[in-house]
């Protein structure tokens, strides 16, 4: 009789270690699946971060064939980072140049057709609050007439001078993108 308590007793505590191991286990895989969540979650505020910047770079009216890779747009112009609107902790920065252009590749009957395609690249990085970064490269194109060189002239010149380049055409148009990285 005394072997059958010793052995309910064994039993019992192996049962109880068993849980105890399952319990942990769980409660760690948990901790890591919630981990990962919040990661994705930064990993997406930065992706929306970086997004803002190349909508913002989308809009400035200072673009031209003179920002090359040497020189390109850097926003901000110290190097640095600038903060989302509305009081939101993400941040972003953007580098913009001019790659090339390009025929407009529009058909020949189009008005815009004679026109050149000017295209630009835009390299975004997103920060999260939490250190979640993402770096997208947009490229776009404007269409311009072929001796079009400048950007803040575009936008002040007479639209009733034939020379104007200041035309009815389409604005800046998105062509590619990619995240090269992200965290």
């Amino acid at each position: 009789m005394t072997h059958l308590k010793g052995f309910a007793l064994a039993t019992c505590l192996l049962l109880l270690s068993v849980s105890a191991i399952l319990a942990v286990a769980g409660g760690t895989a948990a901790l890591v699946e919630l981990r990962i969540a919040s990661n994705v979650q930064e990993r997406d505020r930065a992706f929306q971060a970086a997004e803002y910047g190349i909508v913002q770079a989308l809009q400035v009216p200072a673009i031209g064939t003179a920002l090359t890779t040497a020189a390109p747009l850097i926003v901000p112009p110290d190097g640095g980072i600038t903060a989302l609107p509305q009081d939101s902790p993400d941040s972003f920065a953007y580098r913009m140049h001019y790659a090339g252009s390009t025929p407009s590749g529009l058909p020949l009957g189009h008005p815009a057709a004679a026109m050149t395609a000017f295209h630009f690249i835009i390299e975004a990085t997103g920060f999260s609050s939490r250190d979640g970064t993402s770096r997208q490269v947009q490229s776009f194109k404007v269409l311009r007439p072929p001796e079009w060189t400048a950007g803040p002239a575009d936008a002040t010149c007479d639209p009733a001078d034939p020379g104007c380049s200041a035309l009815p055409v389409p604005g800046p148009l998105r062509t590619s993108w990619v995240e090269t990285e992200a965290e």
